[in-house]
């Protein structure tokens, strides 16, 4: 799959099948998360491969809409230990969410972002030392619905270009 085809197709998962995810593509999503970039190539996310159904079903609770994590084959939280400002760190995670999206949705992976909102929670859930923070996780597995991946766009889900772009001014 292309790149502007993924980008193109992309959609959010939030019900998966009880099939576990193959090694490769846990590599392959995590790898993406990686490689992607970070403020001054700082490098401070670290990505925490959850595999425990339990684990998973704590991290769950902690934000109203986070009830897929639950549901997921596999999810990967966000752990920040950079001492960058919040705007710069949300970006960077965001860079590394996308990438690994992008990975998984290649792979024929849904996936959707949970913001976890319950800090000290998810720090227990995860056993984070007090200097980093976890507020962001991506679950992953296969669509439950199985058209999810070939669906085509739907109409009218996306507004058309001109109404979102201007060029070199607001005017």
């Amino acid at each position: 799959m292309e790149i502007t085809e993924a980008i193109r197709t992309k959609r959010a998962i939030r019900s998966f099948t009880d099939e576990p995810l193959p090694e490769d593509a846990i590599h392959a999503i995590l790898n993406a998360g990686r490689r992607s970039p970070t403020a001054g190539n700082a490098q401070y996310l670290t990505f925490i491969g959850i595999r425990d159904k339990e684990v998973r079903q704590q991290l769950s609770t902690t934000a109203q809409g986070t009830g897929h994590l639950a549901r997921a084959a596999f999810v990967v939280a966000i752990v920040s230990s950079g001492t960058y400002g919040p705007a710069i760190v949300h970006f960077d995670i965001g860079q590394a969410a996308i990438y690994m999206m992008l990975a998984a949705w290649e792979l024929g992976i849904g996936s959707n972002v949970a913001r976890m909102t319950k800090r000290e929670e998810v720090g227990v859930a995860l056993n984070l030392p007090e200097d980093v923070g976890c507020e962001w996780a991506i679950s992953f597995g296969y669509p439950a619905q199985s058209d999810a991946l070939s669906a085509p766009p739907k109409a009218g889900g996306r507004k058309e270009f001109d109404e979102v772009v201007r060029w070199d001014r607001w005017e």
